[in-house]
């Protein structure tokens, strides 16, 4: 019955249908329970709906549990450009500083992708992880400048020289 429930939750929340999320929410869904695949609600929901989110959060979600590939949700949000989403994440105490397992920072993957108002947010809130390096060696500016994300590795260069 649990099981079922995690996979009713999880489907719900990944085709971001939040009166079926808050109807199996009231039933006392487990948040964090995983569903078929090893993944919970949180982790597979509509990444654009942080109302979602919001409601799994609220029910106790843990925004850092990380899945079998080692992504926490706010990397997936992060990497997807999903600001309203990442900000919900943090106002329920998200760790912005989560790595995965290349070593990379929710910034690492803004940045690879160009996403220029997450990597300004995330900025402000991890202005000292800049300069962090991944198991590559890799810091965010490194990867906004390979990928030719230029506005983003403009912006992280002036941070950079602060």
């Amino acid at each position: 019955m649990a099981e079922a429930f995690a996979n009713e939750l999880a489907s719900a929340a990944a085709r971001g249908d939040l009166a079926q999320v808050t109807h199996l929410l009231e039933r006392n869904a487990n948040v964090n329970a995983p569903n078929g695949f090893g993944r919970t609600a949180l982790q597979v929901m509509k990444l654009g709906n942080p109302e979602i989110a919001r409601r799994l959060l609220q029910r106790g979600a843990d925004p850092d549990l990380k899945d079998r590939t080692g992504f926490a949700v706010l990397h997936d949000v992060a990497r997807a450009g999903f600001l309203d989403t990442l900000q919900t994440l943090l106002a329920f105490q998200a760790d912005v500083n989560v790595e995965d397992r290349e070593g990379n920072l929710p910034l690492h993957l803004a940045a690879q992708e160009g996403h220029l108002p997450v990597v300004a947010f995330l900025l402000e809130h991890t202005p000292s992880r800049v300069e962090h390096r991944n198991r590559q060696g890799a810091t965010a500016y490194d990867l906004a400048r390979l990928y030719k994300r230029n506005a983003v590795a403009e912006l992280l260069q002036g941070r950079r020289q602060q």
